[in-house]
């Protein structure tokens, strides 16, 4: 599989040559990261762990190739250089890259050594035809059924982490799409993917509006579980109103004894007339602990998450605020607590534009509480990274 990436790598490279209607986006990025443990943790060899640094530079390409005006053919391609401090103290750090959670393995180590590693992974690979009312995605793709802007429940497919920064493209599926435009507010979803354990998800949505709200109905079958869902996004006078729930039924060709569980989260943001925005959302997961044992390590990219665990904790809280200073700066926090553990993660951000598609930016992550709890894992950590991108 590795030279089969290697060789769809080297073919889009040439579509420039044959393609009349072409679109290549993306950005190259550069970030330094630097992480802070209060606890050191120990090291296999009897070494121990206090602060790291690293360095990853980051080059993103977006395709469309349009063959017809029905017909698109979209590639999603990253490359990553990682190297410094840290690759040294886990050398299993690029094996954690090289995993590849889709039916395909799209994702290759090209080139390691000591302290670095250079890897390059397709995560957007599909066809996309449409026909009158209907549009059908076959392959590599993102199938963003999420409503809220935190948790999402309804997002069987890709569902992701908010901690993790880096990725605003979020993951795909290797999957096929099927959308049926059935009014000018109205559509129908079927999908269905499968992962890299040959476990398959198979679900219907649909899509309507009802008094200004944006409501969708859900149902199928995620991995070894039947579920059903719903969601809504609409307004409570200035202020957003979204929300989702889904419920999740153990099944294995016959109703399991395992128990039932249940994922809900809702959200309110509001803008103000000075540009202040403001943001809370809360999450209840049946499938989350009270009390935690391993909870969340910023060291470790490898979050799996689903749309059943969308947290460790039983009860989330959420809030966000930003502000933009100048046309060019904003500055903005965000924060997680689990009530249960009294446990939180805090996240202060500084964007500043510097023009001509450049954009610098300053964040920070804390992860704060007592040892065992999900935040606290290893009692306080702090990461701060800093970053400079192009896009083009």
């Amino acid at each position: 599989m590795r030279k089969q990436l290697l060789l769809i790598s080297l073919c889009f490279l040439t579509i420039p040559v044959f393609a009349q209607k072409l679109s290549v986006t993306g950005y190259v990025k550069d970030m330094q990261g630097v992480y802070y443990l209060e606890k050191a943790i120990q090291l296999p060899g009897g070494d121990s762990l206090q602060w790291t640094t690293y360095n990853q530079v980051h080059n993103r390409l977006n395709i469309d190739w349009e063959l017809a005006e029905s017909f698109h053919v979209n590639v999603g391609l990253r490359n990553r250089i990682l190297f410094g401090k840290m690759l040294g103290s886990f050398p299993q750090y690029a094996d954690m890259f090289e995993d590849d959670n889709g039916f395909l393995d799209l994702s290759v180590n090209i080139l390691e050594g000591n302290k670095w590693f250079f890897n390059s992974s397709l995560d957007r690979l599909y066809i996309d035809y449409t026909l009158g009312k209907c549009q059908l995605k076959i392959g590599r793709q993102r199938i963003n059924w999420g409503i809220d802007l935190i948790w999402n429940p309804n997002d069987l497919f890709n569902a992701f982490s908010y901690i993790d920064f880096d990725y605003p493209e979020r993951s795909g599926s290797d999957a096929i799409l099927f959308t049926w435009y059935t009014s000018e507010n109205s559509s129908l979803d079927i999908a269905c993917k499968i992962d890299h354990n040959k476990e398959s998800t198979i679900a219907a949505r649909y899509l309507l509006n009802i008094k200004d709200y944006d409501i969708q109905l859900i149902a199928g079958k995620c991995m070894k579980d039947l579920v059903a869902g719903m969601g809504w996004s609409g307004n409570i006078g200035s202020i957003s109103f979204r929300g989702e729930g889904s419920v999740f039924i153990p099944y294995n060709g016959k109703r399991d004894s395992s128990v039932t569980s249940t994922a809900i989260t809702f959200s309110f943001d509001y803008t103000t007339k000075n540009s202040l925005y403001l943001l809370a959302a809360f999450l209840y997961n049946s499938s989350g602990k009270k009390k935690q044992t391993t909870g969340i390590s910023l060291l470790n990219p490898d979050r799996n998450l689903d749309a059943k665990h969308l947290s460790l904790g039983k009860y989330e809280i959420f809030g966000q605020i930003s502000y933009p200073v100048s046309p060019v700066l904003t500055l903005g926090a965000s924060g997680i607590y689990n009530p249960s553990d009294n446990s939180c993660y805090l996240g202060p951000t500084l964007a500043l534009s510097l023009g001509n598609n450049f954009d610098l930016m300053i964040n920070s992550q804390l992860l704060l509480g007592n040892e065992g709890s999900e935040y606290g894992t290893y009692g306080k950590t702090f990461a701060g990274f800093g970053s400079i991108k192009w896009s083009f």
